[in-house]
């Protein structure tokens, strides 16, 4: 099976299938390095598909847990403007714009894109990578198809699903489970862990799912 997500990955680099995509890659709340050993792992093979990388944008720094839950106001609000301004600017032009996101990104993602002006309706494609987020939310406005990659085992996404008062939730290891059709969910039991999805061994088979679905989504 690892042959046949090369080869189709391998085949959209080929032909440059993502030329016309611009993508934000988002990552987790609790990371030092930006997101480079999880999400920014996609970047080399989306960028030589054709695709337009902004992750510099998205790259909001190391948040901790008392960061997220006590001392996040202005620091959040400021992220959460400059991403969806980013947003906006990237549909003005007019490419295909598709956001991946990992961990609480997932949820700062979700914030971010509800900011959006009211005219901007089913424009974006949301990918999300074992999110931290409750799992009856419902897509914003602006989504306009929402994949979940999901990974049964996870256990910071269970654990953060009992920070009281929160709006995370096990939506990274059980799904979506609310009432809308954009919103899809996929697994792999070979994925246990929360970033295993970036893991060398298992990059292509990611890679594979997050341009399957955009292709499919443009249509």
């Amino acid at each position: 099976m690892i042959d046949e997500y090369s080869r189709y990955v391998t085949h959209m680099v080929s032909e440059q299938i993502l030329a016309d995509f611009y993508i934000f890659l988002i990552h987790g709340y609790n990371v030092w390095d930006g997101g480079h050993a999880t999400i920014d792992q996609l970047e080399p093979t989306l960028v030589e598909a054709g695709a337009t990388i902004d992750k510099d944008e998205m790259d909001y720094g190391h948040f901790g847990v008392l960061d997220i839950r006590l001392r996040n106001g202005e620091n959040r609000r400021r992220v959460l403007h400059r991403m969806a301004m980013a947003f906006e600017e990237a549909v003005a032009s007019g490419k295909v714009v598709v956001v991946i996101a990992h961990s609480n990104g997932a949820h700062f993602t979700d914030l971010a894109l509800r900011m959006l002006p009211l005219e901007i309706q089913n424009r974006i494609i949301v990918i999300y990578i074992s999110a931290a987020m409750n799992r009856k939310t419902e897509p914003a406005m602006a989504t306009k198809a929402e994949l979940n990659l999901i990974t049964p085992h996870d256990g910071w996404v269970k654990a953060s699903s009992y920070i009281p008062f929160f709006a995370w939730g096990r939506r990274g290891a059980r799904g979506y489970s609310g009432k809308s059709s954009k919103v899809a969910n996929w697994t792999r039991k070979e994925i246990r862990r929360h970033s295993n999805w970036f893991k060398l061994a298992y990059l292509f088979m990611t890679l594979y799912f997050c341009m399957k679905y955009m292709k499919e989504n443009t249509e």
